[in-house]
């Protein structure tokens, strides 16, 4: 992992005045979390009453994305579960923040940016369709109040029953649109969700849309293709934040065990903690301007936070030794975390991918 940025040159911001508030209340919740015994909208609205949900949205507004990948990392480093589960909701504010009209779609983003109202993005298939991987499943046809909706959402996380929906569709013509609904629209089947490793309270699972009918109002934009493009910047720091929360939670539990035998392992201690200040250096840097880097320096960043949190968990497993494999351990847990990376979309080989035709 190379980069022209040095340790030296990490543009993250301070910190901010909730800071310590945050700390605490995801590491109280993580274990709990983690075995199955609450979910996370609890985080969601606590951050959202701290006013720490729409930071920056859209497009670096008010020069505050830095600090919003400053809390997503300090919600990650905590509690991964939750710092998914922010980049969702970030999302979905960051889409309707650029694209909502009319009073309707403007009182949900205000609920969205306080907590009151869960989003869920399942936007992966359109970042797919604009790389020309596959094409949207979700078909659209006009009606005469704006469009219907029907086919599969294939994953998507936050999929509580009152969550605010944001999708891609494609008209039979090739056309696209991205457009909101509601879990509890007449139409949409969220289907039952499966245990998983990790990420259990983040409600992730699939849904079929049939026959869902959406407003004209519904409609963020019928120009899919630039939509993704205006997005995708924001899009990929933010799950880049959520990478090197967890990398710098597992370097910093590392950085207590480097003595006795567990001193062998200072080389690969040392690489990592040069990897991980690389990712932050970029990612403080590209939060500055969104826009300014280009696509490949963005889908790299991605992959290499993805990756370093994986060598960061990977190290602390060592290090920590049989008490880490306890499964109620935050060693255990976060190294669950991180094996959800490369297939979380897009997925470490729609990266890898994605960088070779860039070449």
């Amino acid at each position: 992992m190379t980069s022209a940025h040095t340790a030296a040159r990490v543009a993250a911001p301070t910190g901010y005045p909730e800071r310590a508030a945050v700390a605490e209340f995801f590491t109280a919740q993580a274990g709990e979390l983690d075995r199955g015994g609450c979910d996370v909208r609890p985080g969601l609205r606590f951050l959202g009453e701290l006013g720490l949900l729409g930071l920056g949205a859209p497009d670096n507004a008010g020069d505050e994305l830095a600090t919003m990948l400053l809390v997503v990392e300090d919600v990650a480093a905590s509690c991964m579960s939750s710092g998914f589960s922010l980049w969702a909701q970030r999302m979905v504010v960051e889409y309707l923040a650029r694209g909502a009209t009319g009073p309707e779609l403007d009182g949900e983003l205000a609920a969205l940016r306080d907590g009151s109202r869960i989003g869920v993005t399942a936007m992966a298939p359109a970042m797919k369709h604009v790389a020309g991987l596959e094409p949207v499943p979700v078909i659209a046809e006009r009606t005469a109040d704006g469009v219907r909706l029907d086919g599969p959402i294939r994953w998507a996380s936050n999929l509580f029953d009152d969550a605010l929906v944001v999708v891609p569709a494609r008209f039979a013509d090739g056309g696209g649109l991205i457009a909101v609904l509601r879990i509890d629209d007449p139409g949409v089947t969220v289907h039952d969700a499966p245990e998983l490793l990790a990420l259990g309270g983040t409600r992730s699972s699939s849904a079929t849309l049939t026959g869902v009918e959406v407003p004209a109002e519904h409609v963020l934009s019928e120009d899919l293709t630039g939509f993704v493009r205006s997005v995708r910047p924001t899009f990929l720091l933010v799950q880049s934040a959520f990478c090197a929360g967890l990398a710098g939670a597992s370097r910093r539990c590392s950085a207590e065990l480097l003595d006795g035998l567990n001193a062998e392992f200072g080389a690969d201690f040392a690489e990592l903690a040069t990897d991980h200040d690389s990712v932050r250096a970029r990612l403080f840097d590209f939060a500055r301007a969104p826009h300014r880097p280009s696509a490949a320096d963005l889908l790299r960043l991605r992959l290499d936070a993805a990756r370093v949190a994986g060598a960061a968990t990977r190290l602390e497993s060592a290090v920590t030794g049989g008490r880490g494999y306890v499964a109620t351990s935050a060693t255990s847990r976060r190294l669950r975390e991180a094996a959800f990376l490369p297939i979380q979309a897009p997925t470490e080989g729609q990266l890898r991918w994605e960088l070779s035709r860039s070449a």
